[in-house]
C-alpha cells in the first residue's frame, strides 16, 4: 500500500513538472511575441500576466509534491535541493530522474522489510 501511495506522488511530480515546463514555454512565447510587436495592446499584456502567475503556482503545486514525496520516502531536503525545485521549467528532468531512483530505491527496502515480516 505505501509503495502506491508514493508512485502516485511521484506520478504527480511527473504531472506538475510537465504542466509547469508548458506554461513556462508559454510564458516565454508570449513574452517574446509582446517584446518583437512592441506596440500590443493590454489584452496581451494580461494574458502575459496571467501565464506568469499560472506557472508560478504551478511551480508552486511542483515543489510541495516534491518535498511531501521526499518527507514520506523519508529522505531530508538540503537548502539547495529546495531552492533548486523553485527552476522546475530548467531542472524538472534531472530532479524527476534522481527522485524515481529514490522511490524504487524506498519501494525494494519496502519489499525487503516485507519479505522478512512475513517469513519471521
Amino acid at each position: 500500500m505505501k509503495k502506491k501511495h508514493a508512485d502516485r506522488l511521484l506520478s504527480g511530480y511527473l504531472l506538475s513538472g510537465i504542466v509547469s515546463f508548458s506554461v513556462f514555454i508559454i510564458f516565454v512565447v508570449l513574452l517574446s511575441f509582446a517584446v518583437i510587436f512592441e506596440k500590443t495592446d493590454m489584452t496581451l499584456y494580461f494574458i502575459v500576466l496571467l501565464a506568469g502567475f499560472l506557472w508560478i503556482g504551478v511551480t508552486s503545486i511542483s515543489r510541495h509534491v516534491f518535498v511531501m514525496l521526499k518527507k514520506y520516502i523519508g529522505k531530508e531536503i538540503s537548502v539547495l535541493e529546495f531552492l533548486s525545485t523553485q527552476f522546475a521549467a530548467l531542472l524538472f528532468p534531472f530532479l524527476y530522474m534522481k527522485l524515481r531512483k529514490e522511490v524504487r530505491i524506498y519501494g525494494e527496502k519496502e519489499v525487503k522489510a516485507g519479505d522478512t515480516e512475513d517469513t519471521g
